[in-house]
């Protein structure tokens, strides 16, 4: 059983997810081939980050992310901070020859994206990025369907992701409304998991168009905390918000499908509203994470009395779920899908092997975010390849 050293960087929501899946893998999976070890965790507050520390079990503690980057008995670089920084930290960790768990999207652009991508295959570390929805047993059974040809030739893929947190005109200005420091806004916040299942599923995007709207175009500053967890005073001075709350775009596939992609953060009504609708010339599926653990299914080939979508319960024959449960219909959770992405990413390092999603396939969703980014300002159908670097 080998030890694998964890080094956090970001102490928010993310940061307690994946402090949280570290602590769980060994009791959910067991200790081979690899037990992770909380090292230490770095945030800008001292006191916060000493006592988050104490509480979730790491050794030591630092307001300084370059120590955890620099520190010889950490083996993984963990990522959970705003957007805007995970270019630098990704790339000093690589060149320090640390492997990398980062959460999505991987940059602010795919030129920065692929930066990283260049750092870590020039150094060799395995990398894994946070698009943790792919590790729900439910999306490599659906993976499988496809493979395998059950469904046939895919011919369209409709995906949305939608949330209402936005919605509320009175909730403040944040990190994630700022563009230098967020990027994109719902394209890239929610919109790259949507992208990461098509390509993930259905395969490459290789051209998109797109259109925006900006429906909240200004609120209050915060008076305290950031993210989610922002507060705001009455009679706040206001802020424009400078990227957008709603996306909508056509795509294509390299394999000649079509479809859709949207998303919205101000989406009435949507809590975590991330789905897809996929046809195909035998048969079809459909699934929404709001109903994480049932998948519906339909094959044409089945009898015509009997002709229809039915629900598969997602059981122990399904990748990644045995370990938790040993009958079907039990339902996973959201942090569930997190134990077995730090499950994933523990065994790779443990035993020298890539794992998926990494920092290229994390790359490739970013170019596709640029791609419908600069289809929403030129209004045009854009390539993918547009964006194509040297790493390609």
């Amino acid at each position: 059983m080998k030890e694998v050293r964890i080094g956090l960087i970001g102490t928010g929501f993310m940061g307690k997810a994946h402090a949280s899946a570290f602590k769980n893998v060994p009791l959910i999976f067991g200790n081979e081939p690899g037990r992770p070890v909380l090292e230490i965790v770095a945030d800008i507050d001292a006191d916060a980050v000493q006592k988050w520390a104490a509480e979730f079990g790491f050794a030591r503690s630092t307001t300084n992310w370059r120590e955890v980057v620099e520190d010889p008995n950490v083996d993984i670089v963990d990522i959970t901070t705003p957007n805007y920084m995970h270019a630098e930290m990704a790339i000093a960790a690589a060149e320090a020859g640390k492997h990398i768990y980062c959460e999505k999207p991987l940059a602010l652009t795919s030129a920065d994206a692929a930066r990283i991508v260049a750092a870590a295959e020039k150094s060799g570390v395995t990398t894994i990025v946070g698009f943790n929805y792919l590790k729900n047993p439910a999306q490599a059974f659906a993976q499988q369907l496809i493979a395998e040809g059950e469904l046939g030739e895919i011919t369209l893929f409709r995906g949305m992701f939608d949330q209402d947190f936005l919605a509320d005109a009175d909730v403040p200005f944040s990190w994630r409304l700022d563009r230098k420091l967020a990027g994109t806004g719902a394209l890239g916040d929610l919109g790259s998991h949507t992208i990461g299942l098509a390509q993930f599923l259905v395969g490459n995007i290789v051209e998109v168009c797109g259109m925006n709207s900006t429906i909240i175009k200004e609120r209050a500053v915060p008076a305290g905390g950031s993210g989610y967890a922002a507060t705001v005073q009455e009679g706040a001075a206001m802020r424009a918000v400078e990227n957008e709350d709603i996306t909508e775009c056509l795509i294509r596939f390299e394999n000649g499908a079509i479809g859709t992609v949207g998303t919205s953060r101000v989406g009435m009504g949507r809590k975590l509203g991330l789905g897809y609708e996929i046809q195909g010339t035998k048969g079809g599926l459909f699934y929404t994470q709001e109903r994480m653990n049932e998948l519906k299914l339909y094959r044409d080939t089945d009898p015509d009395r009997e002709k229809g979508y039915k629900t598969v319960y997602i059981g122990p024959e399904h990748r990644g779920y045995k370990a938790f449960f040993g009958l079907a219909g039990i339902g996973l959770g959201y942090n569930d899908q997190k134990i077995i992405e730090a499950h994933d990413l523990i065994t790779a390092v443990a035993l020298g092997q890539p794992v998926q999603p990494d920092v290229r396939f994390a790359y490739e969703v970013d170019k596709v975010i640029d791609a419908i980014d600069l289809s929403c300002e030129e209004r045009r159908w854009v390539k993918v390849s547009e964006f194509d670097t040297e790493v390609d």
